[in-house]
């Protein structure tokens, strides 16, 4: 038994903040049920496409990384028979997640209210740019323009240019933090309405959660109001010697931090009083590295994806592979005793919306027909 064996989510959560934050829950074993439909679909199955073949938007591989271990469903929330579905699933749910923009929710009658009125213990999951209240409700973001706004982009850069640096597109640093919150947030939330009998609406904003993440720079501001913000340094630290990454000959970088004036004499006396750029250049990274690490010295090569895979041994690790051999994004954590396996890819869009709504509410073969036919369940994207 995983975790949250037991536990079904509905899922309405899009692109990364949302969709992963539901696969967190998926991944520990939480019967993930995601809502899609013709209509609407998740923005991630539209990103990097591959092909124009019929199906191409369920080969997005941005998508299978945060939709792993889930079943999907197809069920139009712009027509009313959907959104009455949708309300009969909550009943059966412990937890919503979504991060739609704020107020959409409301307009198809899906709000917190609506689904306490028919499961008083549901928790809601909502996860927004700027929060559910306050003058910003309605921003939009990505994870660079939360960079922005959070403080974070104040803080990071290099200080020959003075110019500010987002974690841009390809990592979207804020989208990735707030899915591992959230979920547990939502698991507190759904232990406490097991307890209690009342479920919660968690109110989750990105940007205050992206404030967080650099709370004592915030709280050293607020004690000294006429305090500036500290200069860009790039990879320097107050502190510390020296810190900087070191190019070799291999074309691969190496780390070095140096932390006080004990290192730097380590440091001269095994580049023979070479500069390290030089001595770097002159040898491969994991001789360099070895070297430096042999005396005493903080050094390690800079590694990318494929180097991770390599030493992390993979290939006997099912963490982060896809039954069909594709790799998705692997676990953040581990359980003794309990294997948290990919037990399931990304569901193609509405791949599950028959045997669901069979399942869950019972309908039968003329129902699940008549609902096809009103075009309550299509699973051809609407537009492209």
């Amino acid at each position: 038994m995983k975790p949250l064996s037991g536990i079904r989510v509905l899922d309405f959560g899009l692109l990364t903040a949302g969709a992963n934050t539901s696969a967190m829950l998926a991944d520990l074993g939480a019967d993930v049920v995601k809502i899609e439909s013709g209509a609407y679909m998740d923005p991630f199955r539209t990103v990097g496409q591959r092909d124009t073949a019929p199906g191409w938007w369920n080969r997005s591989p941005q998508f299978h990384f945060t939709n792993r271990n889930k079943r999907g469903v197809a069920l139009n929330l712009k027509h009313a028979e959907g959104r009455r579905l949708i309300l009969e699933l909550a009943k059966g749910c412990d937890v919503v997640v979504e991060n739609f923009r704020r107020g959409v929710l409301e307009r198809f009658g899906l709000d917190y209210a609506a689904l306490k009125a028919v499961n008083p213990r549901i928790v809601l999951a909502s996860i927004s740019s700027q929060g559910d209240t306050g003058p910003n409700r309605l921003h939009a973001s990505y994870g660079s323009t939360l960079d922005a706004t959070g403080g974070m982009a104040a803080l990071t850069g290099y200080a020959d240019d003075g110019l500010p640096r987002i974690s841009g597109m390809d990592v979207n640093y804020p989208d990735q933090v707030v899915s591992l919150l959230a979920s547990g947030l939502v698991i507190a939330a759904v232990m406490n309405a097991r307890r209690t009998g009342e479920g919660a609406l968690l109110d989750i904003s990105q940007r205050e959660i992206a404030s967080f993440m650099i709370g004592e720079e915030i709280v050293a501001a607020g004690a000294d109001p006429k305090r500036r913000a500290p200069p860009r340094q790039g990879n320097a630290q107050d502190g510390i010697a020296s810190q900087r990454c070191y190019r070799c000959t291999d074309g691969r970088w190496v780390a070095v931090t140096l932390r006080d004036a004990n290192d730097e004499m380590t440091s001269k006396r095994v580049t023979a009083q070479m500069n390290l750029a030089e001595w770097c250049a002159a040898r491969g990274a994991s001789d360099a590295t070895a070297e430096l690490n042999a005396a005493g010295l903080a050094a390690a090569v800079v590694r990318d994806g494929m180097d991770l895979i390599r030493e992390r041994n993979l290939a006997g690790d099912t963490l982060a592979w896809l039954p069909d051999g594709g790799l998705v994004k692997g676990m953040p954590y581990r359980f003794a005793g309990v294997p948290l396996v990919v037990e399931r890819r990304a569901p193609d869009l509405g791949e599950h919306t028959n045997e669901t709504l069979r399942e869950l509410l019972g309908l039968d073969d003329d129902a699940l027909a008549k609902l096809a036919a009103l075009g309550v369940t299509s699973a051809e994207p609407e537009r492209i």
